[in-house]
């Protein structure tokens, strides 16, 4: 009985707050109603990537294969194919990837997505979170004005998001010393907002309204503006993903943990579906690249001991609350 009233409280709370957006209907509908139907049309069920072959797992949040293919040039990769995501945001790849009844004390986690400290905090030999090291955000309403990940007009000093470069940065430095354990680290690009240029250094200033959500909607932007945006950002992550490959060796995959909409018609409902639902099993939120590159010898991998996760939950609660998620 106290869990039902604690939902009620929360359906009615999250409807008083976000109501009014007309974003926040169609992603319910999305998750709630269409995702499960499309699930049963499509039957892409997905890869589970720890039970593949690779020494580095380079995760380029929110990057559908066909983005991916147009980006990057593939040829340069040992194979290359388009394989099913498990999941079509971040917390549900997680929660399907990882559980606490399975650990990986083999593998280290460096990401710069806070849901591992909730879903997975005692699965892995590490984690280096760094959305709890280098996060800053100036705006106390940023959770009334961002709306699944799609900020609208917020000011702060720094976008909603952790670099590739200090990514990078980290994961090296857990690679000496870790130096015989499978690596994953969870980039948080392409995914909006848009903070890269190609050539792998930062812009200076973040086009906030180039984002699949509601000014794609509204019409504020162009598909194609947002599109070019995501690749742009898309080459800048990779950028420093391949440069950590080239830098440590071993066998490199470079992946995505879903896929991104751009307003696509999720057949057979009549409406157009933007960003990730959570759910929503479209093609374009669950074809995610599959590269594979070898350099140098391969790891020699050894387990070590399970590590739990300690992060102030508080805190990483906040940062999602920040970015709409359900937490």
């Amino acid at each position: 009985m106290t869990e039902i009233v604690d939902k009620l409280e929360y359906g009615v709370t999250e409807i008083m707050r976000k109501g009014h957006k007309p974003s926040w209907w169609r992603q319910r509908f999305a998750s709630r109603v269409a995702g499960p139907a499309l699930g049963q049309i499509y039957n892409n069920d997905g890869i589970h990537v720890m039970e593949e072959d690779w020494d580095n797992l380079l995760i380029l949040d929110a990057c559908r294969g066909d983005m991916f293919e147009q980006g990057i040039n593939t040829s340069q990769f040992d194979s290359y194919n388009r394989v099913h995501s498990i999941g079509t945001s971040s917390p549900d790849w997680m929660q399907n990837t990882f559980d606490n009844d399975t650990v990986y004390p083999d593998t280290v986690y460096v990401t710069g997505n806070p849901w591992i400290s909730k879903i997975a905090p005692e699965s892995f030999c590490h984690v280096r979170n760094l959305w709890l090291e280098n996060y800053s955000i100036t705006s106390e309403d940023l959770q009334d004005a961002i709306d699944l990940g799609d900020v609208e007009g917020v000011d702060t000093d720094k976008p909603v998001t952790i670099y590739a470069d200090d990514l990078t940065r980290a994961a090296k430095e857990i690679y000496k010393e870790y130096p015989n354990k499978r690596l994953i680290v969870h980039y948080f690009q392409p995914h909006a907002p848009v903070v890269g240029n190609a050539d792998g250094t930062r812009k200076e200033d973040i086009p906030a309204e180039l984002n699949p959500g509601s000014e794609l909607h509204t019409g504020q932007v162009t598909k194609e503006a947002v599109w070019e945006a995501y690749i742009e950002n898309l080459r800048f992550a990779f950028h420093h993903a391949k440069d950590l490959a080239e830098s440590i060796g071993g066998k490199s995959v470079y992946t995505s943990d879903h896929g991104e909409l751009f307003g696509e018609r999720i057949w057979p409902f009549p409406i157009r579906a933007y960003q990730h639902p959570t759910g929503l099993r479209h093609p374009n939120l669950t074809e995610v690249p599959w590269a594979q590159k070898t350099l140098g010898d391969r790891r020699v991998i050894e387990a070590g001991e399970v590590e739990i996760h300690e992060a102030n939950l508080d805190k990483v609660d906040k940062r999602l609350e920040q970015l709409g998620y359900k937490v």
